[in-house]
């Protein structure tokens, strides 16, 4: 087993708290604040069950047992695939992680979305890397990118499966689809590069600029945009259920998912982007479907998709705990 440049061995097994030596974990402080912060997660996603707890049962007794697994299991697919992006971009700076080491730091990472600000999964992001020995401007980068280049997959996808969706969107909307272009162009490795750098310039963290490859932002995208193709998958199955289908049906889920997602994530106050994402997505079937019964599937995906985000915290923190036990022998390449 090697080191690369900068960076630590490529293995599930080299985490835990032999990592912790340098005192990350076991800094008194730090556990405390990871302590509020779990709280501060169970808080927050049982006020947002909360807020919509009607809404949501009388939706899971209009849906089939059998429609809601599938949705699930997509779902989950779907919440997973950004990992791998993360996991590409810490190796793109030298840093390699094991599988389960990147499941288990970017899944407990993601549950930070439910607490009200927008910045705490980044920051439980960055808390949790330096147990792998990945340093905060490096896994702040990753993550940072992975949000960007989320946004720019995203664009592109309702770029182009809104049109095939709703024609007519491309002859009231023509000036929004000027953005393609500019978009792709932001895609260029140097100008990837550029713009990253000048995030952390913005954010007072200048350091090395991050150096992408035509690979890695091709590979990186593809991953994205596979994921926002997953989630249109996830929402179409529910809305089939008001008696919708076609390919139409999954083009439409998947371009308004993506600008509800979007929207979701730039109004940082709103907890995972609960109400705002499903108000887009509303406004998305609103000629199509009434908007109580797009609105009641909303939140029943919304359900859906938290309770993917608590299922895979909790099975990559389970997996990465049995590979750490002594004689198990598991250890974990790229």
């Amino acid at each position: 087993m090697t080191l690369p440049s900068g960076g630590v061995p490529d293995t599930d097994a080299a985490a835990g708290p032999a990592a912790g030596a340098s005192g990350s974990r076991g800094s008194g402080w730090t556990k405390v604040l990871r302590r509020v912060f779990a709280l501060a997660v169970v808080v927050g996603i049982v006020l947002v069950l909360w807020k919509q707890w009607d809404e949501v049962v009388r939706s899971l007794q209009a849906v089939s047992p059998w429609t809601l697994l599938t949705s699930l299991l997509v779902g989950m697919v779907a919440t997973a695939v950004p990992a791998l992006v993360w996991r590409d971009l810490l190796a793109v700076q030298g840093y390699r992680v094991g599988a389960l080491n990147t499941a288990r730091t970017f899944f407990l990472a993601q549950l930070g979305k439910y607490v009200p600000g927008g910045i705490w999964a980044l920051v439980a992001q960055v808390d949790l890397a330096r147990d792998l020995g990945v340093p905060a401007r490096a896994s702040a980068t990753a993550t940072l990118l992975t949000l960007a280049l989320s946004i720019l997959a995203g664009l592109l996808a309702a770029g182009l499966t809104l049109p095939l969706a709703l024609p007519g969107l491309v002859v009231g909307y023509w000036w929004v689809f000027l953005l393609l272009p500019v978009l792709l162009i932001m895609l260029i490795p140097r100008v990837v590069s550029w713009w990253s750098d000048r995030i952390f310039r913005l954010m007072r963290r200048p350091g090395p600029t991050f150096q992408m490859t035509w690979g890695v932002v091709l590979r990186t995208t593809a991953l994205q945009f596979a994921s926002f193709g997953l989630f249109g998958l996830h929402f179409a199955l529910l809305v089939q259920q008001l008696g919708e289908g076609g390919p139409s049906l999954w083009l439409l889920s998947t371009g308004t998912f993506a600008l509800g997602w979007i929207a979701g994530l730039l109004v940082v106050v709103a907890p995972a982007g609960a109400g705002v994402r499903e108000g887009v997505l509303v406004l998305g079937f609103a000629s199509l479907l009434p908007a109580a019964g797009v609105l009641t599937v909303a939140l029943l995906s919304r359900l859906l998709l938290l309770v993917a985000d608590v299922l895979l915290a909790a099975v990559s923190v389970g997996a990465a705990r049995l590979a750490r036990r002594p004689g198990t022998g598991a250890t974990v390449g790229p």
